[in-house]
């Protein structure tokens, strides 16, 4: 591979990680053309003198540029990427059920790469019919790394918490699209994954299913999850709301940098400073002036949230719910601490006891920096990605 598409112009943090990854790859000599998402007709000029056939991939992030945007698809002939037969390789920073749409429609030459193993495992179950590129998870950046950073400290910040909040009660009147009964039984969905959350939903989902219905087909299995993304999501954000709930009503300042952060319900709101995101690099300038950054897993259970590696490359310690593959990489006191989504009440004297120490949090911060610098930066994944696809096309 000499040539590789990649997208701009997107979702922010897409774009970066694209720019993160596209940045090493011509540090490796390939040639990376950057379609403008937001400029179709002059990107879509420019992308067919760029292709080479035999020579370009595509490389992308959420289905960016195989969502049937403007300028690279034509109902009855499809994706310009068919017309060059080129290989598309999309990195899934979500589940699949989250792209059942997406999957029904895609190139000859889809292969489809998962962040979290466990993802991986339902897109060879349920997607059959397309290609898998394995596992690659997210990584990090350290943002200035020409200057030395502060140690713990010196940092002004003693808990941040990164990450958009929406109210489950949002996501939660969803369940009451159809009627009762259906409602009855996401609710129950529900109930069991707040009971059980080390589970993921498709688990439980799958559960109740079949407990309802008895065995169904995969086509089925996947387009039913498809309608479960609410619960994903209601799940997802009640307990970024009990995590930062908990820690303001014990007294703890709390820096949340994301939106809607000011309608969540607790009892001392005047502990929770808001600062609105930007983007990446304004959320990493946060990270780099605190001590603790405070993850709630985007329920990846053998996979990773870039965050934490953002927070431990960038001079802090992690202070995350638990995933196979993450604990697997980033032991305990290897620049993260873990706690338990089923004992919340227990985070706030953990995060204290971390606080009443620096020269312990400083060991825990370097011995992660040390770990995530060698083996989790944009750097680890260009390579692993390339070492990975001669197989695949």
């Amino acid at each position: 591979m000499k040539k590789v598409i990649m997208f701009k112009g997107g979702v922010e943090t897409l774009s970066y990680f694209a720019a993160q990854i596209g940045k090493e790859l011509k540090n490796r000599g390939i040639s990376v053309f950057y379609y403008d998402l937001k400029n179709p007709f002059e990107s879509g000029k420019m992308v067919r003198k760029f292709i080479k056939t035999g020579e370009t991939s595509v490389l992308t992030f959420n289905f960016q540029g195989l969502s049937k945007e403007e300028g690279l698809y034509k109902e009855g002939t499809g994706y310009i990427w068919q017309e060059y037969k080129l290989p598309c390789f999309n990195i899934a920073a979500d589940h699949p059920y989250y792209y059942d749409r997406q999957l029904g429609d895609l190139p000859e030459n889809y292969i489809h790469i998962s962040i979290d193993k466990l993802h991986e495992k339902y897109f060879k179950e349920y997607y059959p019919e397309f290609k898998s590129g394995g596992f690659l998870p997210l990584a990090g950046s350290r943002l200035n790394k020409e200057t030395e950073l502060k140690k713990i400290k010196e940092r002004e910040i003693d808990i941040l918490f990164p990450g958009n909040f929406t109210p489950p009660e949002f996501c939660k009147k969803y369940a009451y699209m159809i009627n009762e009964e259906y409602a009855e039984f996401y609710l129950g969905i529900i109930d069991d994954l707040l009971k059980h959350p080390y589970k993921t939903v498709e688990e439980v989902g799958i559960d109740h299913i079949v407990r309802e219905l008895g065995n169904v087909a995969y086509y089925d299995m996947r387009k039913a999850l498809n309608k479960m993304i609410f619960i994903d999501l209601y799940v997802r954000n009640y307990y970024r709301g009990l995590v930062v709930g908990t820690l303001a009503d014990a007294g703890l300042k709390v820096h949340v940098i994301g939106k809607d952060w000011e309608k969540l319900k607790c009892k001392h709101k005047e502990n929770i400073v808001i600062r609105q995101f930007s983007d990446s690099v304004t959320c990493m300038e946060a990270m780099e002036n605190a001590k603790i950054v405070v993850n709630v897993m985007p329920w990846f259970k053998d996979g990773v949230h870039d965050r934490v590696f953002n927070a431990v490359l960038n001079g802090a310690v992690s202070v995350s719910d638990v995933s196979k593959f993450q604990q697997e990489e980033m032991p305990e006191r290897c620049g993260v601490a873990y706690y338990d989504l089923q004992h919340i009440d227990e985070l706030p004297e953990k995060i204290e006891y971390l606080l009443s120490d620096m020269n312990n949090m400083q060991k825990i911060a370097d011995y992660g920096y040390e770990r995530a610098i060698k083996k989790h930066t944009w750097k680890n994944r260009a390579d692993e990605f390339l070492a990975n696809i001669k197989s695949k096309i």
